[in-house]
């Protein structure tokens, strides 16, 4: 169970604003790293959202973690996160056209989602309620095992007709 998660932001305020609209919580500050806030759900989970400052990042410190600024930062990221929100997909699209961040509903064959570039450098991938169930289902171990050996025998069936193709090229020369 993932209860909390750190990102970086230009904005780290607003884009804790943004989260706690998106979950239906609270963003306060977070004065473990100097103009740092945080993202509360409120939920049984203790789901939160870290933000800090866009050059921002975690170091071991003597003792434990510390928030340290960094001269650069690349502008994307690997990480990123999926989230349930109780907000519907409407009212994420509002709030991505109203921040001027791209969103945009994604199909992704077994589940759909919402994706939203916070900053239009940060993906989020948002479930409404009507998402989860299918997310959940997708990411049983059994269900995905099935859906990888599909997907291999496919691009192994792809890549054979690819391979036929080109010789067939090569003789037809």
């Amino acid at each position: 169970m993932l209860h909390h998660l750190s990102v970086s932001a230009a904005n780290p305020r607003h884009v804790a604003q943004v989260f706690a609209e998106l979950m239906q919580g609270q963003s306060f500050e977070f004065p473990v790293v100097s103009g740092a806030y945080i993202a509360v759900a409120g939920d049984a989970f203790g789901t939160a959202i870290e933000v800090l400052p866009h050059k921002a990042v975690w170091v071991p410190g003597d003792l434990e973690a510390e928030g340290r600024i960094v001269e650069t930062r690349p502008q994307f990221a690997a990480v990123h996160a999926a989230l349930s929100v109780p907000v519907s997909r409407e009212t994420v699209e509002e709030i991505g056209k109203r921040e001027g961040w791209l969103v945009r509903y994604c199909d992704r064959g077994p589940f759909q989602l919402m994706e939203l570039w916070l900053e239009n450098t940060l993906m989020v991938e948002l479930l409404t309620q009507e998402m989860i169930p299918n997310y959940l289902e997708f990411l049983q171990p059994h269900v995905y095992e099935a859906f990888l050996k599909d997907a291999m025998a496919s691009d192994n069936a792809i890549s054979r007709q690819e391979q036929a193709q080109k010789e067939a090229e090569l003789v037809a020369l």
